[in-house]
């Protein structure tokens, strides 16, 4: 009788245990997580930079650079075609 006691207060004592840790330790890790994954993902796509001189409305290109070989001689062409149902 005492060990079936014993068996019901430590399942009760887990059971307390999980549902504190899935309220208040689990919100707390995944805001975490999230957090350093935004920061990862905007210090990766520059979102974090400002630019100063730009105005609302004004659109900023970025030249190539003039290294690049465009030869397309070597891609091939561009055949269109239609999926043919037997």
């Amino acid at each position: 009788m005492e060990a079936l006691l014993r068996l019901i207060f430590i399942v009760i004592i887990i059971y307390y245990g999980f549902r504190l840790f899935f309220r208040y330790a689990m919100p707390w890790l995944l805001a975490r997580f999230m957090r350093k994954q935004q920061e990862k993902y905007s210090n990766m796509a520059g979102f974090g930079k400002q630019q100063q001189n730009s105005k609302s409305g004004d659109v900023n290109f970025k030249e190539a650079s003039g290294n690049k070989n465009n030869n397309d001689k070597d891609f091939g062409e561009y055949v269109d075609f239609e999926e043919v149902e037997d």
